[in-house]
């Protein structure tokens, strides 16, 4: 028999916080890897799923399209998803059509450990929770020797050890009582619940209580929870993600442009990217590619190696006049930046202002703007770039000898066919001071009193002989290190407001202290 799986996704998910304006929940990775994709996996890979689509519908219909290409769906519009009469029993009911059978009912923000695939009776999966948390759930009374629930207490607090929480996982075998109980259309707090239908079953004694070991990651504080359990520190922004499932790799970018766009650039160059076999709105998909970071394996040996494939390989020279590069490195460089701090800002109002960082006295981000010569950095040499070209997004396979590129940035100031050489230069200089792989594993620190600003971060030994080797080369091909020693705190501090705290902050001020050393330097000059 055929096992017909229903996913709810069609909820707004406001308490996911920032996410909320730029994902489904259902598709928030946690180790690398969909929430919903965790949900699928737990059943046989012949079973059919009957998906819900509310909020961002055409989001997770293209996720699914893309990450599960061999899985059969059943993809249910829901009209009303976020208004009065809304709610999860509303949505089921949508999907009445593909579920006149038994059914498993799973919610988009509940992950369980082990395969519970009982298809003998009606079952909840429930869970203990705190009474003082106890609001937040439909909860069940449970006859506890015999694992049958009693009652149901929807959104209330309850107190005793007899009550559990509902998880949102549930096998419904008399689907035709479910109905009937769920069509009754009441409402609990404007919404209308499953528990409505659930109810029904309780009346012939055929629902049982299954515990569950069951992570809740429908609010932002209890996915980041879970998500530290996969990894040290969220080193992701808000709006792109990636996964890795199936043999293949998926990027998302909220921004449909941007995905659309990284895939044009690598047929502009496809010998240094990897082959997009798999391409919808805001997702892209390539195969899982052998071999390790720069950040795991590298050697001075590779690393001169790798410089010299790049310029063999990806930085090719562009024709463009000086007037258009000259616009152009002003757009991506001064714009950009002013742009980006911008955001810094607004994230923390007080932040443009004098400091003391590592003991030292820095001036505001605002008074080092003015000092910068910026026209130094407007001639730029057009290249074909990568774009955002660090160790992290550089995979090496010993047996084959041989480099990719991963993770490229789609344009330069719009251009996707040329940008700024120096660009990928200070991108490499700045990923070799500050590893990317550390700031993962949570290696670095963060503190602020008043004024007073101390970090530090770990960093390898081999960085500054990475870094002299890097100077090196770029002095051979007669291009300027200062330069790019006064690009890399501007990348810095670029980056700062795409992450999260602290790492944020820390950017911020590595970005500001870096930025007075080498204006102190060039005015020494």
């Amino acid at each position: 028999m055929t096992i017909t799986v229903c996913i709810l996704t069609a909820g707004s998910g406001t308490r996911m916080g920032v996410y909320s304006s730029y994902i489904n929940k259902a598709l928030l990775p946690i180790g690398k890897k969909a929430v919903i994709s965790h949900i699928i996996s737990h059943f046989p890979t012949d079973s059919e799923f009957v998906i819900a689509l509310g909020v961002m519908a055409d989001q997770v219909r293209n996720y699914l399209t893309i990450a599960h290409p061999d899985t059969t769906f059943h993809f249910i519009s829901v009209d009303n998803y976020d208004g009065q009469g809304s709610g999860p029993g509303y949505s089921l009911l949508c999907c009445r059509q593909k579920l006149e059978r038994p059914f498993f009912f799973v919610s988009c923000d509940t992950l369980w450990r082990g395969d519970v695939l009982d298809t003998s009776t009606n079952w909840l999966g429930v869970a203990k929770v705190e009474d003082k948390e106890s609001d937040r759930f439909c909860n069940v009374e449970v006859d506890i020797e015999n694992h049958q629930i009693i009652s149901f207490h929807d959104k209330v607090l309850v107190c005793g050890e007899r009550f559990r929480a509902f998880t949102g996982l549930a096998f419904i075998k008399d689907y035709k009582i479910f109905w009937e109980g769920l069509e009754t259309r009441e409402m609990i707090s404007g919404e209308h619940q499953i528990s409505i239908g659930l109810k029904c079953l309780t009346k012939t004694r055929a629902l049982k209580a299954f515990e569950v070991q069951w992570n809740d990651v429908g609010t932002l504080d209890n996915y980041r929870g879970v998500m530290s359990k996969y990894e040290a520190y969220d080193f992701s922004k808000t709006n792109e993600f990636l996964y890795i499932l199936n043999g293949q790799v998926i990027k998302f970018f909220a921004n449909e442009t941007v995905s659309h766009e990284r895939v044009q650039k690598t047929r502009l160059n496809p010998q240094v990217f990897p082959f997009i076999k798999r391409y919808v709105p805001q997702f892209y998909a390539y195969e899982f590619c052998p071999g390790k970071t720069l950040y795991e394996d590298n050697n001075t040996y590779i690393f001169q190696k790798l410089l010299k494939w790049l310029d063999d390989n990806l930085w090719m020279e562009k024709n463009c006049n000086e007037e258009e590069m000259f616009a152009i490195c002003q757009s991506f460089y001064r714009d950009k930046t002013i742009t980006r701090l911008g955001l810094f800002e607004k994230k923390y109002p007080d932040s443009n202002r004098n400091s003391k960082i590592n003991g030292r006295p820095v001036p505001s981000i605002g008074a080092m703007m003015e000092k910068i010569p910026w026209e130094l950095l407007y001639d730029g040499i057009p290249y074909f770039i990568h774009g955002d070209l660090q160790f992290d997004n550089i995979l090496y396979d010993r047996i084959t000898a041989k480099f990719l590129l991963l993770d490229w940035r789609q344009d330069f100031a719009g251009r996707l066919d040329f940008g700024d050489v120096y660009y990928d230069y200070a991108k490499l200089n700045g990923g070799l001071l500050l590893n990317y792989d550390y700031v993962k594993s949570n290696l670095f620190q963060y503190e602020e009193d008043g004024d007073e600003i101390f970090f530090d971060f770990a960093q390898r030994q081999s960085a500054t002989l990475y870094e002299n080797i890097l100077h090196d080369f770029i002095k051979s091909k007669g291009h300027n290190t200062n330069k790019v020693e006064l690009l890399v705190p501007i990348i810095y501090l670029n980056m700062s407001p795409l992450h999260h705290y602290p790492f944020d902050k820390m950017l911020y001020a590595l970005g500001r202290q870096m930025l007075f050393r080498i204006l102190q330097k060039l005015d020494a000059t």
